[in-house]
């Protein structure tokens, strides 16, 4: 097996994890592609749904942050540099055009 065949193969086993600020939820990307979301006893009775949501939201971007920068890490481990790969950064639309359903 060659380099490149190694890199995708490694690219493809990387495992993701994310946890929400104050620690409610935590989301796993697993090798697969799955997502695996866990939501911490109580949550759901102290909370507010836009507590909720933002918790589900913020740790499913940690998840999305953890992937890049295992990514972006292996990018330099196999061709010494992250070319083509960004590091993950959240950009907020502007205050009031969330799309809400």
């Amino acid at each position: 097996m060659g380099k490149l065949e190694r890199y995708f193969d490694d690219v493809g086993r990387i495992r993701a994890e994310g946890v929400s600020t104050n620690g409610w939820v935590t989301v796993v990307r697993g090798h697969d592609g799955d997502l695996k979301v866990d939501i911490r006893p109580g949550m759901l009775r102290r909370c507010t749904p836009d507590q909720v949501a933002s918790e589900i939201r913020a740790a499913l971007l940690a998840a999305v942050a953890d992937h890049r920068r295992q990514y972006r890490q292996l990018r330099v481990d196999y061709f010494g540099s992250p070319v083509g790969v960004e590091p993950f950064t959240l950009v907020e639309p502007p205050h009031g055009e969330r799309h809400r359903s």
